[in-house]
């Protein structure tokens, strides 16, 4: 963002640090249950992640202040944690696909003996 002072691009970093940090202590290492309060931290995480975006498009990268180049610092390693949490979810969330459906099937074959144990009585 041009024309962007730092003290305020600090503050959105140290916000969406928080945000990271938030997220990752929340659901790092547990299985993706699709429930409303994952989807809500997903969409806070998605915004937060297209507010910084935008931010480093302009030229606070080059800032000499070493506040901002520390919360820069650790807004990347966030984003490296992130990355492997969410190939975790990814994969958990697959697993759960799975497990769903295979109940699926069980339950149609489950629907299917009831309808022919009914039709032969």
């Amino acid at each position: 963002m041009p024309g962007l002072d730092a003290p305020v691009g600090l503050d959105l970093l140290r916000n969406a640090n928080k945000t990271l940090h938030r997220f990752l202590a929340e659901f790092a290492g547990e299985a993706v249950q699709g429930t409303s309060r994952e989807i809500a931290a997903m969409v806070q995480l998605e915004r937060t992640l297209q507010s910084v975006g935008r931010l480093l498009k302009g030229n606070l990268q080059a800032s000499q202040d070493a506040e901002l180049r520390g919360e820069i610092a650790q807004y990347r390693d966030n984003l490296v944690r992130l990355r492997q949490e969410l190939s975790a979810l990814q994969d958990s969330a697959s697993h759960c696909r799975a497990r769903l459906f295979t109940r699926e099937e069980h339950l149609h074959a489950a629907r299917a003996w009831c309808a022919a144990t009914r039709a032969t009585r």
